[in-house]
């Protein structure tokens, strides 16, 4: 049987773009638990990254890209403005999230290949099994920080009644 790196070239560039999406987070928007989780999925996605090129490299194979550019691209002000807004931060991490998903049915599909690599093998595990764990800690902090929204949201308009009394 012939092993298909097709898929896992496909991955690597999939776990580098998974990268730059939450570096990029990070970068733009300004709450700190966000900056905080956005930065760690970004540099443990990097890990991965790296991990799979040596897996290639070790099994002879030339990885199709070994480094992604990372950095803001130039924001219109749409965009610039949604992700300003506090409450628009729930787009930004969910987008990256949901592209984890993907990752992690290329990492399921790749598990499927009865002649893979034991050492790619493991790398694409432990991969799926970290994005399934992140995506459950990163769903986590997003409610937390819309219940924070909430209760400032709550405390405001008790102020407002207050003056008016």
């Amino acid at each position: 049987m012939k092993i298909n790196y097709q898929e896992i070239q496909e991955l690597l560039k999939m776990t580098f773009k998974s990268e730059k999406m939450y570096y990029e987070a990070a970068e733009i928007l300004q709450i700190v638990e966000l900056k905080r989780f956005l930065n760690h999925q970004s540099v443990e996605r990097n890990k991965y990254a790296n991990e799979l090129t040596e897996s290639l490299v070790f099994n002879n194979i030339e990885p199709d890209m070994l480094f992604v550019k990372k950095g803001i691209q130039k924001l219109n002000r749409l965009d610039l403005k949604i992700v300003l807004e506090n409450s628009k931060y729930i787009h930004v991490v969910r987008k990256c999230m949901s592209y984890d998903e993907d990752i992690i049915d290329k990492c399921a599909l790749i598990a499927r290949d009865k002649v893979i690599p034991v050492d790619i093998l493991e790398v694409t595990t432990r991969l799926m099994t970290f994005l399934i764990f992140q995506g459950i800690d990163g769903s986590q902090i997003i409610e937390e920080l819309k219940e924070k929204d909430n209760q400032k949201k709550k405390t405001k308009v008790i102020q407002f009644k207050n003056n008016l009394l």
